[in-house]
């Protein structure tokens, strides 16, 4: 499992990467435009899914977190995208860190809305990389309509053929 979940968390932070290189092109005001979405912006999707990120790599720390990290956070469009690439790589790096039992363990942690909850690691691993996926998706279509008319493809096949060649 390890080798997988590194895998797959190594694909994570290489399709946020590309994803944030691709709304780099935009100005900050079109990330931020309004848009009817599962968040009205491309900004509080990146923002969700920072969050996400952050708060799963804390549940399987040990660390249960009572708020999101986005919920006081003041920078700009480009402080948001540090703070998922750094986010995403905590992730891998803990991922890879972990001996192979750690997969396996059932983890109890306490979320901020359902209270007191248990998981097992690779579970949380696995939901945690493939809420990113769906939320990627998401920005994807937000992109086109903010007018990036290129968007790189960020699927894990992609990834297969192309990122793990060049050890992104």
């Amino acid at each position: 499992m390890k080798e997988i979940y590194t895998s797959y968390a190594r694909y994570n932070l290489w399709a946020n990467r590309r994803m944030i290189e691709a709304y780099r092109k935009l100005p900050e005001d079109l990330v931020e435009k309004q848009i009817v979405s599962s968040f009205p912006s491309a900004r509080l999707t990146f923002l969700h899914i920072w969050d996400a990120e952050f708060l799963w790599l804390n549940r399987l720390q040990g660390i249960s977190p009572g708020t999101f990290p986005s919920k006081e956070f003041k920078g700009n469009i480009g402080d948001v995208y540090e703070q998922l690439e750094s986010s995403s790589t905590a992730f891998l790096d803990f991922v890879e860190n972990q001996p192979e039992e750690f997969f396996g363990q059932m983890l109890h942690f306490k979320t901020i809305s359902f209270g007191e909850q248990k998981q097992l690691a690779w579970q949380m691993i696995h939901h945690c990389l493939n809420h990113s996926t769906y939320h990627r998706g998401q920005l994807v279509t937000l992109g086109r309509q903010l007018g990036l008319e290129k968007l790189p493809p960020t699927d894990l096949i992609y990834y297969l053929r192309e990122g793990e060649k060049t050890g992104a």
